[in-house]
């Protein structure tokens, strides 16, 4: 085992066999540019009451890439809490270079190393606001995705000086998310062969949306949104496709199709509207969520599995009259996003409802009220 490669004893490390984990929060909205380069510009999302304006550093904003690293942070915090170890109330994790780049599948040659640090510089260098809550705390809060690294060197018996460890302070607002509100879910190993940016996008969607259901129904103009993608849709669609043809996308079958073809109550109410539905190839226990885990409600509404038996709870969707009138008593408001929360907190109490439209506003009266158009 040559210098480079040794593990110091006092170093954090994910231990074999230890899953992958990944952030809800992270998977659900779009944080990260989906290129290798640089993104200059700011970027910014608002959509259901969530904002999200994200400012690049010096060398661009940190990549979907970059994410591996907070991954493979989170899933050593992750680990220790699963075994019972203390966790670092500082946020700092030191760990090997080499064994995260291995971990991820990245090279380990002179250019990996060179490679890594460009996605530290990233990560320290980018700027986050953001209204998402942490730790139960919905709060506005401007954060970098790590608050600072430090990188530990050594010579080689050849007098060659070579990254050693790295020693990274994770910002306090994911750390809550781990260690707090425990909101983490598998990630299969093989999302880190994946090589386009809208690959890994999809991915991580599919895997926080399908949950225990049996498919995830999307619009392509609100997938596009919540990809963080800028590009034309019908380029979108055609890079969609040709992701979809070549099945790259692990554990999960993408269908790109118009709504006319598919037979959901949760299709868009246009025929002609492109939608992509996306089912898990197989259920597996591993990824099996608890009802309400998983967002299968993103312009769908599919059934739960319970065992082999399909179960099916919820309501149909509002008479156009009832979504009218709640646009006019929630201005500003994403009626359609209500109206799926809705039928999802319905679904997940078996509620049998005499008066839909009743039981909707009364839903909706709450929800406007414990939120803010410009929180």
């Amino acid at each position: 085992m040559s210098d480079s490669q040794q593990v110091d004893l006092f170093l954090d490390q994910l231990v074999d066999g230890a899953p992958f984990k990944d952030d809800r929060a992270l998977m659900e909205h779009p944080w990260f540019s989906l290129t290798k380069q640089p993104r200059k510009t700011p970027f910014e999302y608002n959509r259901g009451g969530v904002e999200i304006r994200i400012e690049p550093g010096a060398k661009g904003m940190a990549s979907i890439w970059d994410k591996d690293l907070l991954m493979y942070i989170g899933s050593i915090i992750n680990d220790k809490i699963e075994r019972g170890e203390p966790v670092p109330e500082d946020r700092k994790i030191k760990f090997a270079a080499h064994d995260f780049l291995k971990a991820t599948r990245r090279q380990t040659s002179k250019r990996g190393y060179d490679l890594f640090l460009d996605c530290l510089e990233r990560l320290d260098g980018t700027r986050i606001r953001t209204n998402v809550a942490s730790a139960k705390e919905r709060t506005r809060q401007g954060f970098g995705w790590i608050e600072s690294f430090k990188i530990l060197e050594r010579k080689t018996k050849s007098g060659k000086t070579v990254m050693a460890a790295v020693e990274v302070t994770l910002n306090e607002w994911m750390f809550k998310a781990i260690v707090v509100d425990r909101r983490v879910l598998t990630i299969n190993p093989r999302y880190f062969d994946l090589s386009k940016g809208l690959e890994r996008r999809l991915y991580e969607l599919a895997r926080k949306h399908c949950g225990n259901q049996r498919s995830w129904l999307i619009g392509i103009p609100s997938l596009k949104e919540k990809c963080g993608s800028d590009r034309e849709e019908r380029k979108f669609r055609a890079e969609l496709k040709k992701i979809i043809e070549d099945g790259t996308v692990p554990d999960y079958a993408l269908r790109l199709d118009k709504a006319a073809a598919f037979d959901s109550p949760f299709k868009s109410r246009n025929p002609k509207d492109w939608m992509l539905e996306v089912r898990p190839l197989r259920p597996r226990s591993d990824e099996l969520e608890m009802p309400g885990s998983g967002d299968g409600v993103e312009g769908s509404g599919q059934e739960l599995l319970s065992g082999t038996k399909t179960v099916s709870a919820r309501p149909k969707k509002l008479h156009i009259d009832a979504m009218e009138r709640a646009r006019g008593r929630y201005p500003g408001w994403d009626i359609e996003l209500i109206e799926r929360e809705w039928m999802r907190f319905t679904e997940e109490r078996g509620q049998v409802l005499k008066n839909p439209e009743a039981a909707f506003f009364a839903f909706a009266d709450k929800w406007v009220e414990n939120r803010s158009v410009d929180a």
